[in-house]
């Protein structure tokens, strides 16, 4: 078994277990995904190339025209001795177009493919910034729950200084260190809920509703459990990313261009039908049918539709290049998001060990300080150790959910983090 598949299991080990906990994002994801305005405009670009489809796919229709001429002509014109008025109408058929209406076809095909890729992809940022969003508030939550615990060591700290102040067993030193540390601690709990308010409004932002912080807090989201190696969350991201199938939609679009520019190349060949009524040269005669059959060229000025072929084979070989580059960028973020969880687990365990080592340290310099053998400064720095161990773990909680989600985006699809309709 290769490093990467064993280091795999151990960190799914590690990771919690889809619960209903995750219910609370998967409502925000789909919440965003049904009312984000981004999400609604590409849904309408969508129908737009919807009813693109449909006009290529008329082309193969005839084309019906009408046309009415009145003329005004001297008396002595002899081309003019009949009616005034002729209508004409008319209907015309392309027989053979070089490929022009298939490739118009299949570009619009294309165009749609894009339209839609370009949805999916949409959709997938909106609920990556949802998670995101919510690993920020997360985070400040914890912190905001850390600092507070700390808070409240350092007001006890500070009343018990006081206390030895006024017993006369403590220097007024050992106050002014309690007072400016309860000061610091008092300044990252206005930090920490600054923060959570911050990401409290940018949910909202992407929810077009308030979000109640409440509701949130009561009911936290856990990291998701992924099966399987790097390799294979790559090779499956790389297969439902909607930015590598729009790219690969849009070579197929350049390529629709290119035998569009071809067809150039060739005339078109058609039938037409008219029904005239009406002749300026006999008056009131029986209107007349007519049939014909005949050929028209595209060419451009001097040898431009040489050169328009040209320039659409170098846009489709561009097209082509561009799947290869989003290929490596979703290969890269995947592998980059793996590997971050790998070591988020890893640390899980080892900030835990020393939280619940911190903890054991401040309650005994606490005995040690009464008993004479520690300092007042070691007391104050083993109470500030702990909350700087508390808001590592915050901090390494919420980039374990944030990834965990992110790579189940990836490979999964945004459909497996919430139930947004398409």
């Amino acid at each position: 078994m290769s490093r990467y598949v064993w280091s795999g299991v151990v960190w799914l080990c590690a990771v919690l277990p889809l619960s209903v906990h995750a219910q609370i994002l998967e409502q925000l994801i789909a919440s965003a995904l049904a009312s984000h305005p981004s999400a609604q405009a590409q849904r309408a670009l969508v129908q737009s190339a919807e009813a693109g489809v449909d006009s290529a796919r008329w082309q193969f229709y005839p084309t019906p025209s009408v046309s009415v001429e009145t003329a005004s002509a001297s008396a002595a014109d002899r081309l003019y001795r009949g009616d005034n008025r002729v209508a004409t109408l008319r209907l015309q058929q392309p027989l053979w177009t070089g490929g022009r209406l298939t490739a118009g076809m299949d570009k619009a095909a294309a165009g749609l493919a894009v339209s839609q890729a370009a949805l999916e992809e949409v959709r997938l940022q909106l609920g990556l910034r949802v998670v995101q969003t919510y690993g920020d508030w997360l985070s400040a939550h914890l912190k905001t729950l850390a600092n507070e615990k700390s808070l409240a060591t350092h007001v006890r700290l500070r009343e018990q200084v006081e206390r030895r102040i006024t017993e006369g067993v403590s220097a007024r030193s050992d106050l002014v260190l309690a007072v400016a540390r309860l000061e610091g601690i008092s300044a990252d709990v206005t930090a920490a809920r600054a923060l959570g308010e911050i990401a409290l409004a940018r949910l909202a932002q992407l929810l077009g509703s308030p979000v109640d912080g409440a509701a949130l807090t009561a009911v936290l989201a856990h990291p998701r459990a992924l099966d399987g190696s790097a390799q294979a969350l790559r090779e499956r991201a790389i297969g439902i990313n909607p930015t590598v199938t729009k790219a690969q939609a849009q070579a197929r679009v350049q390529e629709a261009v290119v035998d569009e520019r071809r067809a150039d190349l060739y005339p078109e060949v058609y039938a037409r039908m008219e029904r005239q009524y009406g002749d300026y040269n006999v008056a009131n005669g029986a209107p007349q049918s007519r049939l014909f059959i005949g050929l028209t060229s595209r060419f451009g000025a001097g040898l431009s539709s040489l050169s328009n072929v040209a320039a659409a084979r170098t846009q489709h070989a561009a097209a082509l290049s561009e799947i290869e580059v989003q290929s490596r960028t979703v290969s890269e973020q995947v592998l980059a998001d793996f590997a971050l969880g790998l070591s988020a687990a890893s640390r899980m365990a080892s900030i835990q060990a020393s939280l619940g080592a911190a903890e054991d340290v401040s309650a005994s310099y606490d005995r040690q300080f009464l008993a004479g053998r520690k300092s007042w400064l070691d007391v104050m720095n083993a109470a500030r150790e702990l909350a700087q161990t508390e808001t590592q773990l915050a901090d390494l909680q919420s980039t374990q959910l944030v990834v965990t989600w992110r790579l189940a985006a990836y490979a999964r699809g945004i459909d497996a983090l919430g139930d947004g309709k398409k």
